[in-house]
């Protein structure tokens, strides 16, 4: 095999010699140039088509952040009797206005307190009138109330866990399951595109 090795060796330097005796200095420097160029091409097109791609990802989130508040409006309270349209009433100023999603600890016991009913009857009116149950309608509201701070600059340096908490979230691993299963992606990865987002309205 040595043997090989060395005729292998032996055409690469004559053909290195072949090279720089062939053709003088300028020449290779114009040929250098050249695959420089090409090079500096090939990146630009692949940056241009990562930048293409993370557009993408934007318009996806933002469809996914606009569907989402949709849902939160859903209504379907032509199915519901009067004492129930005043439940979702008092329900909806609860969650909207007073934003009791925010205390970690709420539950359905606690939000058919405070909106002046019982657990049966508020459990009845999310889903007949919301169409959901209520974690999922409670997670939904938590999960939008994250979207605004993940997107304002002001969050883009808060820790995660602390965003969760201000969320109503007891702890990061709800908050990141939650958030997943609403947008598809993770937090981290939403504020990622929104980083992006931000940078490119300042340079532009």
């Amino acid at each position: 095999m040595w043997i090989f090795d060395k005729i292998s060796d032996n055409i690469s330097f004559d053909f290195f010699i072949f090279v720089t005796m062939k053709f003088d200095p300028l020449y290779l420097i114009a040929i250098v140039s050249i695959i420089a160029n090409v090079v500096l091409v090939i990146l630009f097109v692949h940056s241009r088509r990562s930048y293409s791609k993370l557009m993408s990802k934007c318009l996806k989130e933002e469809q996914r952040k606009e569907a989402l508040m949709n849902d939160l409006v859903y209504d379907a309270s032509v199915l519901l009797d009067e004492h129930d349209k005043v439940v979702l009433k008092s329900l909806r100023q609860c969650l909207e206005e007073e934003k009791v999603y925010l205390n970690p600890d709420l539950s359905i016991q606690e939000l058919a307190r405070l909106v002046g009913t019982n657990k049966s009857r508020l459990s009845h009116v999310i889903n007949t009138g919301l169409g959901q149950n209520y974690a999922s309608l409670v997670n939904r509201y938590r999960v939008k109330e994250s979207i605004q701070l993940l997107s304002d600059e002001q969050y883009f340096l808060e820790k995660l866990e602390a965003i969760g908490e201000m969320c109503g979230y007891s702890n990061r691993q709800a908050f990141h399951a939650a958030f997943k299963k609403e947008m598809g992606i993770t937090p981290m990865h939403f504020r990622n595109i929104n980083k992006n987002r931000v940078k490119k309205d300042k340079a532009s």
